[in-house]
């Protein structure tokens, strides 16, 4: 909503219509008007306001995002593949949410007992790092292998291949996953 954003930029500055009219060479009225979202700004306008407010012009532009984002623990999105020993919990947005456009993805997984991540080496273009949180697991980057156990975290680049598994026979592996970029 761009009115509302002019309107609460003009007001952090302290301004006032008439003296935004001013600085601006628009009327008041007009600037009302676009502030209620009634009229749609000219490019050249949005410039002149941009100028008055000593804001950068793509302040306007840009997609609406919201800077923060609270996810409860009973509203995270829960990623349950079918055939599959794991479980995901997104802790942030998923990079999908086109409200969001998060720059970084931090997902919750529990791996049951004696079970792989995925069948094959999942390669991504997005750095990731895992946190044991519970349990251990034995990590296969590509032909080397590293146990990480609770409280252990490895960081892995992009595009290298990788699953995991883990080893016991009774207790679920627990960790925090974090992959930035986001994959979409």
């Amino acid at each position: 909503m761009l009115g509302p954003k002019i309107r609460e930029i003009r007001l952090q500055k302290g301004l006032t219509l008439n003296e935004m009219s001013k600085k601006t060479g628009l009327t008041a009225s007009y600037l009302s008007q676009l502030e209620r979202n009634i009229i749609d700004p000219s490019l050249a306008s949005l410039r002149k306001i941009s100028a008055a407010l000593e804001v950068p012009l793509y302040t306007f532009l840009a997609d609406e995002t919201r800077e923060h984002v609270l996810i409860t623990a009973d509203k995270r999105k829960k990623l349950d593949l079918p055939n599959s020993s794991i479980t995901y919990e997104f802790l942030t947005p998923m990079a999908s949410d086109k409200n969001a456009h998060p720059k970084m993805e931090i997902i919750y997984y529990q791996l049951e007992p004696q079970s792989w991540s995925s069948d094959d080496y999942i390669v991504h273009a997005a750095d990731e790092c895992i946190f044991i949180l519970q349990g251990k697991i034995e990590l296969y980057l590509g032909e080397e292998q590293y146990i990480v156990k609770q409280g252990d975290s490895i960081y892995i680049r992009e595009n290298i291949p990788h699953r995991f598994y883990n080893p016991s026979p009774t207790q679920k592996a627990v960790g925090v996953s974090t992959i930035c970029p986001p994959i979409y």
